[in-house]
């Protein structure tokens, strides 16, 4: 193995090597020439000025080597820092993308939900009643999580506006399917459910497609900071947009690629 020492050991070696001949060129060498010659004032004179702007290239050396010597440690640790709020933020990402999947399938729930109980209002005869039940349960449970998450503020305020719109108008739906339960004391509408009904559905399309928006803006900040965190480089991209289909991806990652 080679030893890491010898480029230091080589470049002092040229560095005194250098300041030899200099030191030899700017002063003794006009010193030595001064001795011979029947006025030595200019020598002497060219000697001196050569040892004053060497002591000053010495003077300059050292002040270098001592300011890369503090520069050194600050850049490590301003590295360290950067490494660190690397791995904040990408942590900050991933919980914020899977709050808003746990969103994006809270609304997925509750417009299933809907459809489910609007299918059970058409039922009849024995068992109908039981069944709108059901539904009517898994509906309220879907509604109420995503209620729940209201306490967590998040968006702007186009987000928070149809966040706003879609709980509150699937908690009219629901309201409006309990009158169709068993024992409701509130005469059932067929219309008003179907009106409520479509104003919710119309409210989790534009608050998923709100979500997914995000989403995405958060999972190609993802795949570019990953990389960086997990110090490796990027995986190659073997096409963009929508997913290929397993036959072009098979010859993809086997090297064929077109």
């Amino acid at each position: 193995m080679r030893d890491s020492r010898w480029p230091g050991v080589a470049t002092a070696v040229a560095v005194l090597w250098i300041l030899s001949t200099v030191g030899w060129l700017g002063i003794a060498g006009p010193i030595w020439h001064a001795s011979k010659h029947a006025s030595p004032d200019a020598w002497i004179g060219f000697a001196g000025n050569a040892l004053g702007a060497i002591v000053a290239l010495l003077a300059a050396i050292v002040a270098g080597y001592a300011a890369y010597r503090t520069v050194l440690p600050m850049q490590r640790q301003l590295s360290e820092l950067v490494r660190q709020n690397n791995f904040a933020h990408y942590d900050r990402l991933q919980r914020r993308a899977a709050d808003l999947v746990d969103i994006k399938i809270l609304i997925e729930n509750i417009t299933a939900h809907l459809e489910v109980m609007d299918r059970s209002l058409s039922l009849s005869g024995l068992g109908a009643y039981e069944k709108r039940g059901v539904a009517f349960e898994r509906l309220e449970a879907s509604v109420g999580a995503l209620n729940m998450t209201r306490r967590s503020v998040w968006g702007d305020e186009n987000a928070q506006s149809l966040t706003t719109y879609f709980v509150d108008n699937s908690i009219r739906a629901m309201t409006a399917a309990r009158s169709a339960l068993a024992g409701s004391a509130r005469p059932f509408s067929a219309d008003e459910w179907a009106a409520i009904k479509k104003v919710a559905v119309e409210g989790g399309v534009a608050l998923y497609s709100r979500v997914k928006l995000e989403s995405d803006i958060l999972s190609s900040e993802i795949a570019a900071l990953e990389p960086l965190v997990l110090s490796r480089q990027p995986f190659p991209q073997l096409w963009k947009g929508d997913y290929p289909g397993p036959e072009k991806l098979a010859e993809m990652y086997s090297g064929n690629r077109k």
